[in-house]
Parts: C-alpha cells; structure tokens; sequence
C-alpha cells in the first residue's frame, strides 16, 4: 500500500487509535469484571493464591483473544475500531489471520517495554504503523479510504482527511469515559476496600491465635493430651489476649476431646472491629496427625470477610 503522504486519508493516525483502543478498554473493563466475578466465586474451591494468580492468566488471554479474534474476523476490526471506522490489514492491505493478529497483540508488550515508544511511532512511521505493526506486517487504517483505494481512486498530496481530527475524538472518548467510569468504579472499589479492611482485621485474629496453637502443639507432644485452658500451656487469661480488633483468645477442649484455639473479636472500646465481626468469632480445632497437629478453620463471620479454609459458618 502506499506511503501516508501519497494517501492521506488511509491510514488511522496516533490519536485516532488512542481512541479505538479506550473504547475497547471500556469494554474490556466490563468483560473483566464478569470474569472477575466467576473467579471470586472460584475462590471458595481453590486457595486464595492460585485465584490471585489465575485472575492474572485470565486477563491476559481475554485480552489477547479479544483483540486476535476481532482483527482477524470479516470484520478486521475490534468493536473499538468498528465504531471509528477503522481496520486492521497486512502490508497490501489484505485481511489478516489469527496467527498475525496473536503476533500483533504479544508484539504490544515490546511496544510498551521501550517506555511506549513502540505506540507512539504510529505519528510518524511511513504508514502510521507502531512498532508492533512492524514487526506482524500490519496496518491500521480508515475504512473510507482503504475502499477508495480497492476502487483505484487518486489520492491527492495534501488532501484534507474528511471528519473529525483525531485528538478531537480521543478527547471526547477520554471526558466521556471518567463520566461513565468514576461512578462504576466507585461501586465496585469502595466495597472492595471494605471487604479488604475487614479481613485485615480477621488476620489479626489468627495471628494471635497462631502463639496459641504452637503452645497447644509443645504440650499435647509431652502430655499426649489437649489443655483445657490458658493456663495450662503458660498462656495469660483469655481476656489480657488482646488487639486492636480481638478481645481475647482462649484454648480449651471440645467434647470429643479436641484442643481448640478460641477467637472472639469485638467492636466495643478497647477493640474497633467492624461491626460484621463484633462477637463472631474464629475456631480453631486440632487434629493430630502423627507427630503433628493440623488445624481446622472454622468461623460463624460472614464467608466474604474470611480465608478460604474458614469459609464453612460453623458456630464454634
């Protein structure tokens, strides 16, 4: 295909794709959110760190099939390019296949490596392409004019590109999505960080509860038996057990002759739990397993606010 200044109007220019891509952006954000959702309802099944981690795998393939699966469609485009009429094209101006569109994607990684440089060659190369347009043999151009092109139509130097200039659009993308997206993520984060508050405190409650169940391990290793309260294994009475959001920790035996560790958190002065958790509590029980003691996780908190191994609201 011809350079730029040869065919004016055929190529999509810097600011014209910066505005594709927020749009796609915004919809990705949506799309992520759903996911986000199905893996938080994941996290219940698996532990919360091989969630964490598969929420990061996940957003780079829906990224990635995202963009290769549009770019190389009938359509050559992604909903984003769709609505500035724009496509994506090989180097004569050819739909591209999933493989060169997949290259295209993984190639904006490199672009982005080298302090986004990559992207920004897209205001000055010959055909407007980014780097990781150079290295897939693509191009992203206008509809309008790579359809005058496909008609044989002369393109005069100089030509004055048709619509709106393409810092224009990006600005009113830009200005229209804080309006739309400061409410939605205002919804989501502000729960999110009252979620995360919340189990920061609950953290503290095993944390103490953590010097309990060591001392409970040492004596049942030199007694055979479980204690059945603080003073037993050393430790102070339950209420001088203390934090900022837990007003004590006790240990005693439950009927069937297990050891447990006792939690309770409070909201009232001295402690400043948050209100879910004021008299709930966290129940560990200890089951021997030769030479060692494994604990059980229980809890009557709301499952939101706790780990995934205390997720079974069982009264203690």
């Amino acid at each position: 295909m011809p350079a730029v200044d040869v065919a004016p109007d055929l190529y999509a220019g810097f600011w014209r794709r910066v505005a594709a891509y927020l749009l796609d952006s915004l919809l990705l954000m949506v799309i992520g959110f759903v996911a986000g959702v199905l893996l938080g309802l994941l996290e219940f099944a698996v532990a919360h760190a091989a969630s964490r981690a598969s929420g990061y795998v996940v957003g780079v393939v829906v990224a990635w099939l995202y963009f290769a699966l549009f770019e190389s469609s009938r359509q050559q485009a992604t909903p984003g390019k769709l609505a500035l009429g724009l496509r994506v094209t090989d180097a004569r101006g050819a739909r591209i296949g999933f493989g060169r569109a997949s290259g295209r994607y993984f190639g904006k990684y490199v672009s982005a490596l080298i302090l986004f440089v990559g992207f920004m060659m897209a205001g000055w190369t010959r055909r407007k392409q980014a780097l990781h347009d150079m290295m897939a043999g693509c191009c992203v151009v206008r509809r309008d004019g790579l359809e005058r092109i496909e008609r044989g139509e002369a393109i005069a130097v100089g030509a004055r590109v048709p619509g709106m200039p393409g810092w224009a659009i990006a600005l009113i993308v830009v200005v229209g999505s804080l309006f739309l997206l400061v409410p939605i993520l205002a919804a989501i984060s502000i729960p999110a960080y009252e979620n995360y508050l919340v189990r920061a405190q609950v953290d503290e409650g095993r944390a103490l509860a953590a010097g309990a169940e060591t001392a409970i391990s040492e004596y049942y290793s030199k007694t055979g038996n479980f204690p059945e309260k603080n003073g037993d294994v050393g430790l102070s009475p339950p209420s001088a057990i203390t934090g900022k959001y837990v007003s004590g920790v006790q240990v005693g035996v439950l009927n069937g002759g297990q050891g447990v560790v006792l939690v309770t958190f409070s909201s009232r002065e001295p402690q400043h739990a948050n209100a879910a958790l004021d008299g709930k509590h966290l129940l560990f029980v200890a089951h021997p397993a030769g030479d060692v003691i494994e604990w059980e996780c229980r809890s009557d908190a709301p499952d939101r606010y706790l780990p995934s191994p205390c997720r079974q609201a069982v009264d203690p």
